[in-house]
């Protein structure tokens, strides 16, 4: 049985990049009346978990007139957790090498660690498969801004994105990004993303945020997640994400990186943060915190 939430107004499927199953894509059209052209579209990863919580948001906020109305896309699986969670590693993780997949400990199996790599092919179907897609069953959202959100291995999607393809989307979302995967591999690309940055036109928005209480040690988890508490605290220790996420937006303006914002939510951990990024990212990306 499937977890997704069935908040869609409208769905449909498309083939898998990789030519096996297929991706559910989520659309909620905007609640508020929409101009004939040049509507935003956010676009979602892990769909089956955040979707519903984002076109609620948006439909909730652009009703009050507080965001202009946009259209929310999730991309998701309809699958069961277990399988949703080495999916979602598949698509949104670049590659891990051997030492830091053993470094990863029971988490390692649990979400499918050795499957990561295809994060460049993701990116790929999103902009020249799917994003065509929308535009012709959506016209008026084709000359829209369009915006990348995703949160945790979605986050570190979005910012790989970001450093590998800044052109390609208006706007950022990178919600507590898993910037450790791989012995934090990623910063890696900053010395080209400071190229590429400087060739475009117009620079992207980029909001960075993480869950200011994402270093505190747990006391206890979760049965049956393969994982141990030691396993769990020690993974915290080197992930240092709320130190990770500040140094990594201190590094995008040091790139050249203008139109930047980052916030650590003060009262938030790792799961609690996403609403309010969804929020606070939407806000500055459609240019509503001037």
């Amino acid at each position: 049985m499937s977890f997704s939430v069935r908040a869609a107004l409208e769905q449909f499927t498309l083939p898998h990049p990789s030519g096996e199953g297929a991706l559910t894509i989520s659309v909620a059209p905007p609640a508020a009346p929409m101009p004939e052209s040049g509507v935003p579209v956010l676009y979602v990863v892990d769909g089956d978990l955040l979707f519903g919580m984002a076109a609620e948001i948006a439909r909730a906020v652009s009703s009050a007139a507080a965001f202009p109305a946009h259209y929310v896309v999730g991309i998701g699986y309809d699958a069961d957790y277990a399988d949703f969670l080495k999916r979602r590693t598949a698509d949104l993780a670049p590659p891990i090498g051997a030492e830091a997949l053993e470094s990863l400990g029971g988490m390692a199996a649990a979400i499918g660690g050795a499957a990561g790599g295809g994060a460049d092919a993701f990116l790929a179907f999103l902009t020249n498969r799917l994003r065509p897609e929308i535009a012709a069953r959506y016209p008026n959202s084709a000359d829209g801004p369009q915006i990348l959100f995703g949160h945790s291995l979605g986050g570190l999607f979005a910012a790989h994105a970001l450093l590998t393809r800044p052109g390609s989307f208006a706007a950022f979302i990178a919600s507590s990004p898993s910037l450790w995967w791989n012995g934090f591999a990623i910063l890696d690309a900053l010395p080209a993303f400071k190229a590429r940055l400087a060739a475009l036109p117009r620079q992207p928005r980029v909001f960075v945020d993480v869950g200011a209480k994402e270093q505190e040690l747990p006391t206890s988890v979760p049965d049956g997640i393969g994982v141990t508490l030691e396993e769990a605290q020690a993974q915290i220790r080197a992930a240092r994400m709320v130190d990770a996420a500040k140094e990594f937006a201190g590094a995008l303006g040091d790139a050249g990186l203008t139109d930047l914002r980052h916030i650590a939510f003060a009262e938030d951990d790792h799961v609690s943060a996403a609403p309010a990024a969804i929020l606070h990212g939407m806000r500055f990306a459609l240019g509503r915190d001037r």
